[in-house]
């Protein structure tokens, strides 16, 4: 009795300890399972697909460009630049082929608007005169001379910028050798009106032909009155055509000196205006008095020579 009694008593501790151990492992399991799914990262919701960057042609410089020089076609070409980066660049080569660089450019640059000088800008704007003073079609070097003219030496006020003159001179030429009669009657202090006096003769000549205006106007213009807060302006501001007796000219050196010569002689200056594409070269002949009436037939007086043209007084 004893043996089975102490044979139970083991089974029971057995038991006891098979059914401890088994709580354990299953409060373990559990706790594992616990922190398993605790630490298990989220899932992460699917990448999304990069949209691939819009790419645009961009005008490049092939080579380097000096400042104020013009943009050969053979200077430049395009590259693709993202769409996002884009601010002032040229994408068209048109818009840059023949205009003229306003600072220099160098090769593998991608050229922006502000770096290209508008020569239309340059007049109107009345800055940065010598950036557009080009040579003349034969290639000779120019340089721009104020003129003064007047409402009737000026064409009426006709004259616009980039538009062709002709310059015509008159003058009046005196015969230094010329010999004199006695006067009648000598005059005791001074000779009377009628002591004869020296003959000029008038001529005219076509003297420049095909200059350019370069601009009407003076250049400093001045700066525009601001508009105050608030303030509406009523309608469009329309442009008014610029008049002034002040032009810029485009002549080689020594057409510039020549037009200096008449003007500083005293000379009678006139400027026509020629159409706009009329840039041909015409021989022409001085005009004087006897010009005019060999060609027109004039029937001559006798003794002509003691005859001038008498100016009509003034009203």
């Amino acid at each position: 009795n004893m043996l089975s009694k102490f044979q139970e008593d083991q089974m029971r501790r057995g038991s006891m300890i098979l059914t401890i151990v088994g709580i354990l492992l299953a409060v373990t399991t559990a706790v594992i399972a616990y922190v398993a799914l605790v630490r298990r990262p989220a899932p992460q919701p699917p990448a999304a697909t990069a949209t691939p960057e819009i790419m645009v042609e961009a005008v490049i410089a092939l080579q380097d460009i000096p400042a104020y020089t013009d943009i050969p076609a053979d200077a430049v070409g395009t590259q693709e630049i993202a769409q996002s980066k884009l601010t002032n660049h040229l994408l068209a080569p048109d818009a840059v082929i023949g205009r003229r660089a306003g600072r220099t450019i160098m090769r593998g640059s991608f050229i922006m608007s502000d770096w290209i000088v508008d020569p239309e800008a340059v007049v109107q704007e009345g800055r940065n005169a010598s950036l557009n003073i080009t040579p003349d079609r034969e290639g000779r070097p120019r340089v721009a001379m104020a003129f003064e003219t007047t409402e009737l030496g000026g064409v009426a006020g006709a004259i616009q910028n980039g538009d062709s003159v002709d310059i015509l001179i008159s003058y009046h030429l005196m015969d230094t050798q010329q010999e004199l009669p006695e006067p009648e009657e000598p005059a005791l202090e001074a000779c009377p009106p009628e002591c004869p006096q020296r003959r000029d003769v008038l001529a005219a000549q076509l003297l420049l032909q095909d200059v350019e205006v370069y601009r009407v106007g003076a250049w400093l213009l001045p700066t525009p009155t601001p508009i105050a807060e608030g303030e509406e302006i009523e309608g469009e501001p329309q442009p008014e055509p610029v008049r002034s007796r002040i032009l810029t000219l485009l002549l080689t050196q020594q057409d510039a000196l020549v037009l200096k010569f008449a003007r500083e002689s005293g000379a009678s200056i006139d400027l026509v205006l020629r159409g706009i594409d009329d840039h041909e070269t015409v021989r022409t002949e001085t005009v004087s008095l006897q010009y005019v009436m060999t060609r027109f037939e004039i029937t001559l007086p006798a003794d002509p020579w003691r005859y001038v043209v008498q100016q009509a007084a003034a009203e």
